[in-house]
């Protein structure tokens, strides 16, 4: 995930969990997937991207779009019939 900010002291939270953040004004974060999972909801689309000052006053929070079925469940098909007709 990656995203702006326009004072590079700002604290990054994702779900409303502090992260450390890569980078400055410009900054990324790499987070493994169980991490994510525990901060989510099942089956969610989006994460909660908060940017706060650092004073803990004003603070930004947008939804940021996770790829489809990233947090879902995966079904195994035991066959696929396709006809044409």
């Amino acid at each position: 995930m990656s995203g702006h900010r326009s004072d590079p002291a700002a604290l990054v939270l994702l779900n409303g969990h502090p992260v450390t953040v890569e980078g400055r004004k410009a900054w990324k974060v790499v987070l493994p997937l169980p991490t994510v999972r525990a901060w989510s909801a099942p089956i969610a689309r989006t994460i909660a991207v908060t940017v706060q000052d650092r004073d803990g006053g004003l603070a930004d929070t947008l939804q940021a779009d996770l790829p489809i079925g990233l947090l879902g469940h995966i079904t195994e098909l035991a066959s696929l019939v396709v006809s044409s007709r």
